[in-house]
């Protein structure tokens, strides 16, 4: 069901609140020493987020994903140290897997590879796996896709970090735990992959957001021989392209969640993925250069949003594995479909 603009504009300005309070504290200090951010997470569950993604009959609200892509976008916007799009597929799919409901972290984890002649499962840079009370683990068994919730108490975790200092953590368990898996029938392993590749492409759009607008202003406040560095050409040229790319990812990203649970989904979802990719790697670098040594430094505020874009743009795929995976399933097409598969995308 496809939420109003009252609706939207309400979670906005909620979420808004929320995540701005937070920019203005201590809060990404807090986060590059490893600690989790307790008391935002505690206004998170106070204010009901945790269970955007969930049905009315689940306990939710029936908001669904496009309100929880607001909430991601906005906490890319903010550079918020909080794994927002892990926790909500995380409660949504644990439920799915039928545990009860809990506001404890769960974080969900793609096991995409067989594993069934192996006495232990290897996973390596899981999102905030050392902050978690247990891992719902997706995978296909006999061409059904199944989930299964790990406890903490049973997984080995090996901390380590992404360039933004966020979580990333290497588990291992024993594979026997999921021998005890639930069936999801109305979702495939392709489906839900895509859903975490556009949670962290809305992330992206935020920071996109942000790095431009420190960008311009930065631009019109920095004056070198008499005058703005903005009124140089050659600036403004870097400038048009980023607010080009910025826009650009914005779109693609709107475009796949008009599209969701449609038969356009899941290409729309890896364009949105491909084009959020590549505009993070050019802000990154153009908004450096416009800054010069003043945007590397860490009382500035540019790296926050730059080291998440080089972070997030190679999780749950970068350009290059969704591009492939494009290609594939035109390859697989004969001339017939192929034609009309192309023209239902930008029909």
């Amino acid at each position: 069901m496809k939420m109003t603009k009252e609706a939207l504009t309400l979670i906005y300005e909620s979420a808004t609140r929320l995540f701005d309070d937070f920019s203005t504290t201590n809060g990404h200090e807090l986060m590059e020493t490893g600690q989790f951010p307790e008391v935002l997470w505690a206004d998170f569950l106070a204010d009901g987020w945790l269970t955007t993604l969930l049905s009315e009959e689940d306990g939710g609200a029936g908001l669904g994903l496009e309100a929880g892509c607001v909430l991601m976008r906005l906490a890319g916007y903010y550079n918020v140290s909080l794994p927002v799009a892990e926790a909500l597929m995380g409660v949504y799919l644990s439920l799915k897997s039928g545990a009860e409901f809990s506001d404890e972290l769960i974080i969900p984890v793609i096991l995409d590879a067989p594993f069934n002649e192996q006495p232990d499962i290897h996973l390596y840079g899981i999102p905030w796996a050392r902050h978690a009370a247990s891992i719902v683990v997706i995978f296909t068994q006999n061409n059904k896709t199944q989930l299964s919730l790990v406890k903490a108490q049973d997984i080995t975790i090996n901390a380590g970090q992404n360039m933004a200092g966020e979580p990333r953590d290497d588990v291992t368990f024993k594979a026997s735990l999921l021998d005890n898996s639930s069936d999801v029938q109305a979702m495939s392993l392709k489906q839900l992959e895509s859903w975490f590749a556009l949670c962290r492409a809305a992330q992206i759009t935020g920071t996109l957001q942000r790095v431009l607008e420190m960008t311009v202003d930065f631009a019109n406040e920095r004056s070198q021989f008499g005058r703005p560095i903005g009124k140089f050409q050659a600036v403004q040229q870097q400038m048009a392209v980023l607010a080009e790319m910025t826009s650009a990812a914005i779109c693609a990203v709107d475009a796949a969640i008009d599209h969701l649970n449609t038969e356009q989904e899941w290409e729309l979802i890896a364009c949105a993925k491909i084009t959020a990719g590549e505009a993070a790697g050019y802000a990154a670098k153009t908004s450096h250069a416009v800054h010069a040594a003043i945007g590397f430094t860490q009382e500035y505020p540019l790296q926050l949003s730059t080291r998440r874009l080089w972070s997030w743009r190679d999780e749950y795929g970068n350009e290059a594995y969704w591009s492939a995976k494009l290609g594939q399933q035109c390859f697989a097409l004969d001339t017939d479909s192929l034609w009309s598969w192309l023209t239902t995308q930008t029909g």
